[in-house]
């Protein structure tokens, strides 16, 4: 009985599945293990960090989990549509307008309120137009003129924004794979023994090191005719993650059968939470607002505040904020992810020619 199961794909048709609240929890993690960072200098005393003997901390554990769901998903999304212009689209909407949205919150609401200089000089720093460039995801800036100035970290107003252009390079390349009908089952699985014997052999830079990981997830999907989840293998997964947990290799393990571990959760373990997510998807939310409030928070406190203390009081502002965004941005975007460029065009035309006549009247 305990051996029984079904493939990846069975699930997938089944349509439920646990990873809104995965994410949620990967997501919070991202911030529960910064506090430690932005409190103490460095991750020399965050739970994880010690666990693995400074071999991964929680964060970097949430950013493999995001990763590997991103790797299945965004795998999936391309293989179901075969429209190159209608995933890009849908893979914008999702990631930019709450990116925008933020990087202009921190600009001109965070920025002139928080910053050591005057009004007049903070506005007139060319900096504070350069972290406009952060929208673009690849010329990415991490510091605002005159910020958080005292801090542990001093300057730096969301440092975890940088996963965002290798989540979107990924993107690309898996759209590359499909046009040219090189998104096969055994050629990503090529990619990604090899991305993880680069990085064995210490010869791979950092988009190997994430590849590792989004690889995993392209993995599961394009062989989900062929992996079976149950509970026996998930059992000897997370022994085995135990054991390179303090033994070394965690990180090699965890591509693996850290995979395995994540869509047995998500799919086939008797844990049901399928409807955590119909109020909304916070999770791109806390990822995106969590570093900026916890650095507001640690100047709050003249440094003064220990990690915990942090995540708590940080943790429900995130959260408030994300379900904002949520429903004022990133909601909103997502609506126009089926309608075409002309839909959106006509409709944008349509909403200024009403906003003009009811002014004029």
């Amino acid at each position: 009985m305990f051996l029984k199961g079904n493939n990846i794909e069975h699930f997938i048709a089944n349509r439920k599945n646990n990873l809104d609240i995965i994410r949620f929890f990967a997501a919070s993690l991202v911030l529960f293990s910064h506090a430690y960072p932005l409190t103490t200098g460095n991750n020399g005393s965050e739970p994880f960090a010690i666990l693995t003997n400074g071999e991964m901390t929680f964060g970097e554990l949430a950013v493999a989990i995001f990763f590997i769901i991103s790797g299945f998903l965004i795998t999936q999304s391309f293989d179901r549509s075969r429209n190159p212009i209608n995933y890009f689209k849908a893979r914008s909407l999702r990631i930019f307008p709450g990116l925008i949205f933020c990087v202009l919150l921190s600009i001109f609401l965070l920025g002139p309120i928080l910053t050591e200089l005057s009004v007049k000089d903070y506005f007139a720093n060319r900096e504070t137009y350069d972290y406009l460039k952060t929208i673009t995801l690849y010329w990415l800036q991490y510091d605002l003129p005159g910020m958080f100035p005292e801090n542990i970290w001093p300057g730096a107003v969301n440092g975890s924004l940088w996963t965002l252009w290798y989540e979107f390079f990924f993107y690309i390349v898996v759209a590359v794979l499909g046009v040219t009908r090189m998104l096969d089952k055994r050629i990503v699985l090529f990619g990604f023994i090899l991305a993880t014997a680069l990085y064995f052999l210490g010869r791979g830079a950092f988009y190997t090191d994430l590849f590792r990981y989004f690889g995993a997830g392209m993995v599961f999907y394009l062989y989900r005719k062929h992996i079976k989840l149950n509970g026996f293998t998930a059992l000897l997964s997370l022994i085995i993650l135990i054991l390179t947990a303090r033994n070394g290799y965690f990180e090699y393990s965890l591509s693996v059968a850290g995979t395995y571990l994540i869509f047995y959760f998500a799919f086939a373990s008797k844990l049901k939470f399928y409807d955590f997510g119909k109020y909304g998807d916070f999770s791109y939310g806390i990822y995106i607002y969590a570093f900026p409030i916890q650095q507001i928070m640690t100047q709050a406190f003249n440094n003064q505040i220990t990690p915990l203390e942090n995540f708590l009081l940080s943790f429900p502002v995130t959260l408030i904020i994300a379900i904002i965004s949520w429903h004022m941005i990133e909601k909103q975007a997502l609506k126009y992810k089926k309608a075409s460029l002309k839909t959106i065009f006509q409709k944008k035309k349509i909403y200024v020619e009403n906003s003009i006549n009811s002014n004029a009247n």
